[in-house]
């Protein structure tokens, strides 16, 4: 039977990223993934934030496809609210290189990738745990990091709960006439839950998709068929996902030899719907923690504990202003969304602010920011503002 120090189970970002610190920090590491290449399925929008892009700890490559610096938000009624930043604000990624990318520098620390190594059941034993795989192989750890993402059955039966809710995804990737081959889409009231997104994605394509409270592919559609987008696409779609979108973590993402990082520990920003950059923040702690306390053969849930306690330090303010947020938003009607379009529309000064200091890894610091110069015929977005930073 293999042995190892710590098992990561699914290597999408937050797994990998779990992997090399493990690695890193003197463990022996497994890398288990289900499927036969790492980067598929795809279930990602795609973008980044510039911070994400930081965490990730690549310095470039292929799998970047462009740059973006402006976004023009439409609210139900037809307004229309443009920005644009004199730099780059985000990234637009090929998420299978990406992906690739992330394991193979897991892999240079010292992790050990296996495909097609789905994990069917974990059982304790005295000192340990069994990992079951799909082709009956057991392989023994000290400790799991689950990376299962957004189902995370293992989590589950390991004791770790689920998210707060988990939102229905759905997105096309089509030949489309952009508007803005440096702007982001953002379509208000289109699907309640979160909202609707164009993405460029190249010189002529887009990805369209939205996440919504449920039927999230039934609401693409009917998105698809609006004149606003309808009237653009140039030809059949190329690429098609659906999914779930986690948003609330649980209360504790930690238990006996067990830790759960990214979707599976619903680690997601809940105003955008990215979950990259906070899983490879929480991943990092992951690492550490798992690597240290399997080193120290003490993984109780006390020890790995610290792994929370970091982890909500990092990100736990951010993520909690971001619910807050998500739930302000889908409290709004259309005309509410209407006027609070047309608000900052009027307010130069505000889109100034929104243009230098937007960030949509941290949109706490700018919803802070804009509270601070908002005047008294904008009174309605202060107190929305003030609601969500709470």
């Amino acid at each position: 039977m293999d042995q190892c120090d710590v098992a990561v189970i699914g290597a999408g970002p937050a797994g990998s990223m779990a992997a090399k610190y493990a690695a890193t920090s003197g463990s022996k590491v497994f890398l288990l993934e289900e499927h036969s290449s790492v980067g598929w399925p795809i279930e990602c929008a795609g973008l980044l934030g510039l911070e994400a892009m930081q965490e990730s700890e690549l310095t470039g490559g292929a799998f970047i496809l462009q740059g973006l610096r402006g976004a023009a938000v439409f609210s139900p009624g037809g307004f229309r609210l443009d920005f644009k930043a004199k730099n780059c604000k985000a990234l637009v990624v090929d998420r299978r290189l990406f992906d690739r990318a992330l394991a193979r520098d897991a892999l240079q620390k010292g992790a050990e990738l296996r495909l097609r190594s789905a994990v069917r059941k974990i059982r304790k034993e005295q000192g340990g745990l069994v990992l079951t795989l799909a082709d009956g192989e057991e392989i023994r750890t000290h400790v799991v990091i689950s990376a299962e993402g957004v189902r995370a059955r293992l989590a589950r039966l390991a004791g770790i709960g689920p998210p707060s809710k988990v939102l229905s995804g759905a997105q096309v990737e089509v030949p489309f006439a952009l508007e803005d081959r440096e702007g982001v889409e953002v379509h208000l009231g289109e699907s309640p839950g979160l909202f609707a997104w164009v993405i460029p994605s190249g010189e002529q394509a887009a990805r369209i998709g939205l996440c919504a409270c449920d039927r999230g592919y039934d609401r693409l559609k009917a998105f698809l068929k609006k004149d606003v987008i309808k009237k653009r696409i140039l030809g059949s779609p190329v690429g098609l996902f659906v999914g779930g979108l986690p948003l609330g973590p649980p209360a504790v993402a930690s238990a006996d030899r067990f830790l759960a990082v990214g979707d599976a520990a619903g680690q997601v920003k809940p105003t955008s719907g990215g979950g990259i950059y906070p899983g490879l923040v929480a991943a990092k702690i992951a690492g550490r923690v798992a690597a240290a306390a399997a080193l120290d053969d003490d993984c109780s849930m006390k020890r790995l504990g610290e792994y929370d306690r970091l982890w909500r330090a990092a990100l736990g303010r951010e993520l909690d202003v971001g619910l807050r947020a998500n739930r302000m938003l889908n409290k709004m009607s259309p005309e509410d969304l209407d006027e609070v379009v047309c608000c900052l529309a009027g307010k130069p000064s505000l889109l100034r602010i929104i243009e230098a200091h937007g960030d949509i890894d941290r949109p706490s610091r700018l919803m802070a920011m804009m509270l601070v110069h908002l005047d008294w015929d904008a009174i309605r977005l202060a107190r929305l503002l003030r609601f969500a930073l709470g």
